[in-house]
């Protein structure tokens, strides 16, 4: 009725790579040696670390109580309270990089104050003539 002739050589296949995925992992080491590209000599130290804080601008250090040396970081400042009590206190500015049009643009705007100071200057001298309308000298030339 039925050719189940097929099937079976499917079947068999089948069971032909499973047996061979046996012996792959039967032919596997049992505990492989784990490779450690880490050489690591100085070990860190408690003494080094840090615990970091994020400021509000309504947080004042000098209340917080801190176990460990901490660093408060807030928009514009920086500060590293120690387990002592003492506090150092630091002023961050924002430095955005230049490029070459920004550095044109400030050299530009520094002539134009140069000029404009020279031009100042120029007006300062450069004052009118006063016109006199009765003469200290006399007709005949005497004073």
């Amino acid at each position: 009725m039925y050719n189940t002739q097929p099937m079976i050589e499917n079947w068999k296949r089948q069971r032909d790579r499973i047996d061979e995925m046996i012996q792959n992992y039967q032919a596997m080491p049992t505990n492989p040696n784990p490779i450690n590209n880490f050489i690591n000599t100085n070990a860190p130290s408690q003494d080094n670390l840090y615990e970091v804080k994020k400021l509000n601008e309504k947080d004042e250090v000098e209340n917080i109580v801190v176990f460990k040396d901490t660093i408060f970081i807030g928009d514009d400042r920086l500060q590293i309270k120690k387990t002592d009590g003492t506090i150092e206190k630091y002023e961050i500015t924002k430095v955005y990089p230049k490029d070459k049009k920004d550095e044109k643009i400030k050299n530009l705007t520094e002539k134009i104050k140069e000029l404009e100071e020279r031009l100042n200057e120029y007006k300062s001298v450069d004052k009118p003539v006063e016109i006199i309308d009765q003469s200290d000298t006399d007709v005949d030339g005497v004073i």
